[in-house]
């Protein structure tokens, strides 16, 4: 019985002292790590946003690259000023990474004209684009699109179901394999 009791106090020593060893590095390993990362270090280091993950607060963003949705006014098209620390995260992951293409499209709520809302939503999708481009993103990385209000994400009649509507939605373009062998 002591045998026994004195095993299996071995094994859960064994098995906290494997365990602490893993959670414990030594500041050579990790190199060295900035008190204050800057958003794009963060970014870097965070990895990509999830694409899926709803937010409790909708107009403030993760800094991490990745897809995000930039929300605008009723019948605007600037950037608004909350959007602008995600959207330099972006900026500067693209300009590190030009193998890198991102669509960007408008979208808007279901007031107003078809071909109102499909110029709205334009005019939303290349707001983001110019500020991506002020800040020395190559054209050739962005494809801008309106949907107008044909994909919208809440299907109330709500003055906060049109807000959510109101947005240009950036996503990261998986890249295309090309062989480039003649034929």
């Amino acid at each position: 019985m002591l045998i026994k009791k004195l095993f299996s106090m071995s094994i859960i020593t064994v098995a906290f002292f494997s365990l602490s060893a893993c959670s414990t590095a030594d500041q050579s390993e990790l190199g060295e790590i900035s008190a204050n990362p800057t958003p794009t270090e963060r970014a870097m280091t965070e990895g990509a946003g999830d694409v899926g993950s709803f937010y409790a607060d909708e107009s403030s963003h993760p800094l991490q690259v990745g897809n995000q949705t930039y929300h605008f006014d009723f019948d605007k098209s600037f950037v608004r000023d909350e959007d602008k620390a995600s959207l330099q995260v972006q900026a500067n992951y693209l300009i590190e990474h030009p193998q890198a293409k991102i669509l960007i499209a408008g979208n808007t709520d279901e007031r107003g004209s078809r071909e109102y809302n499909i110029g709205l939503g334009q005019r939303r999708a290349l707001s983001v684009q110019q500020f991506l481009l002020e800040r020395g993103v190559s054209k050739n990385q962005i494809l801008t699109v309106s949907y107008g209000a044909e994909k919208p994400i809440a299907f109330g009649h709500s003055e906060a179901d049109y807000a959510r509507n109101r947005r240009a939605d950036l996503q990261y373009q998986t890249p295309v394999i090309t062989d480039k062998m003649s034929y």
